[in-house]
Formats: structure tokens, sequence, C-alpha cells
């Protein structure tokens, strides 16, 4: 009895955190936030949890990031899910038997998985919706959120 109250103590605590942790992160984003470029932060949280934990708890944090960002944008329902969803599943196979993990490798993979999610949502939008920028503009916007992005690749470390 006492175990089973522990451990649902716990989870509680860890599902907190990462509540506090995923809100910071959207105040964060809002604030560096310049004019039109919005950054993509939310990405880091959900890549985190999908290299550390798998491909579930991945899931589990990129569905609600992404309709947290899809409502708050105004847009359609759906292409922030579909995204996070993605980047959640992608990155547990950044740390498997198929890679060695380096800080290098990890730049490289933060800066791939915001592409895919950029792009998810751009295409999403474009088939569903509207266009939310001209393809010229959004790739220079895509590189530039991918550089932002980039160097946490390095300080995120899959479990040893």
């Amino acid at each position: 009895m006492k175990r089973g109250y522990l451990g649902a103590r716990r989870f509680i605590k860890g599902l907190l955190l990462w509540m506090a942790v995923i809100a910071g992160v959207f105040l964060l984003q809002s604030l560096l936030s310049a004019g039109s470029l919005r950054l993509n932060l939310t990405l880091l949280p959900v890549y985190y949890l999908g290299l550390r934990r798998g491909e579930v708890p991945g899931v589990a944090a990129g569905l609600p990031v992404g309709f947290l960002e899809d409502a708050l944008s105004g847009q359609i329902i759906g292409p922030g899910m579909l995204g996070k969803g993605m980047i959640g599943v992608l990155s547990t196979y950044v740390s498997g038997s198929f890679f060695i993990w380096t800080p290098l490798l990890g730049i490289l993979s933060i800066f791939a998985l915001t592409v895919v999610d950029e792009t998810v949502i751009y295409t999403s939008l474009s088939l569903f919706s509207q266009p939310p920028v001209p393809l010229r503009d959004f790739v220079v916007t895509v590189l530039i959120k991918a550089l932002v992005n980039a160097p946490f690749g390095g300080l995120i470390r899959p479990e040893q």
C-alpha cells in the first residue's frame, strides 16, 4: 500500500515538474521572439523526453505541447501536434544502437528535427488551410530557428 502511494506521488511530482518546464519554455519562447520570427524552443523538452525516456513519453509530451502551440497560434488544431508527436518518436532513434551519441550528433539531430517539425507544420497548414508565409521566407525562417536550437543538442544527452 505504501509503495503504490509513493509511486503515485513521484509520478505527480514529475508531471508537475514537466508542466512547469514546458510553461517556462513557452514563456521564454514568447519573450525571445523578435517580430514575426517565433523561436521553436518547445521542441527541446519533447526531444529530451523522447531521447531519455523513449517513444511513448516523447509522444505523450509532444501531443499536449503541439496542442498548446496550435491553440495559442489561432490556426487550425493539429499541425503542431503532428510535428511535436513526430519529434517525440524520431528523437528516440538518435541514441539507439545504430548511432553512437556524440555532442555533434546531438547538434545535428536538433537541427534536423527542428527542420522536420517546421516543415510538417508548414506543409499541413499549406494543405489544409493556407500557406502561412511564402516558401522563400519559410526556408530562411526555418534555418534561423534550427541554428538557434542546434547548440542545445550538444547539451541534451541520452542516458548512459
